[in-house]
């Protein structure tokens, strides 16, 4: 006991008591919490690329559409959708395969929520595109008709 008239032991132990809730949020920062995050954002990530993909070859296969990517535009120039399954596939396993080998490092959380929230606001994309798409069934004939390059369409089954 001091002289005040409390011990000072039992004070800070019932202190580290009251606050013990916050233990979590000191051990946010290290290796394995990071780590942790970075996994399941990227299996996030990896659905919505799945998600993506899907789509893609459903839209592209049945209505067409306008692709803005000149990369993709070229794989699906070839009209081959397993040709498109394996380069979307290949570039979502090296770009998650990145992120995860680096998982503990700070940059690679940065980087994969960067990614995270790209896949997320391309998620958002495609329900409104959906949602249009049925709307716009009339505009959709006439910009296939047009020479437009960024219009694209593969034969379906």
């Amino acid at each position: 006991m001091s002289r005040v008239g409390f011990d000072r032991t039992a004070v800070a132990a019932a202190a580290r008591q009251a606050f013990a809730w916050f233990d979590p949020l000191s051990t946010a920062h290290s290796p394995l919490a990071r780590s942790q995050r970075v996994t399941v954002l990227l299996i996030g990530t990896t659905i919505m690329c799945l998600a993506d993909l899907y789509m893609t070859l459903l839209f592209v296969r049945n209505v067409g559409m306008i692709e803005s990517n000149p990369l993709a535009r070229l794989v699906m120039s070839h009209n081959s959708p397993a040709l498109v399954v394996l380069w979307k596939l290949a570039l979502t396993v090296f770009g998650i395969g990145v992120l995860f080998f680096f998982r503990r490092g700070r940059n690679a959380e940065i980087a994969t929520w960067v990614v995270f929230i790209a896949m997320t606001g391309l998620m958002i994309h495609w329900i409104g595109f959906a949602q249009g798409a049925a709307a716009a069934a009339e505009e959709y004939h006439i910009l296939a008709l047009t020479n437009d390059p960024r219009w694209v369409v593969m034969p379906g089954e």
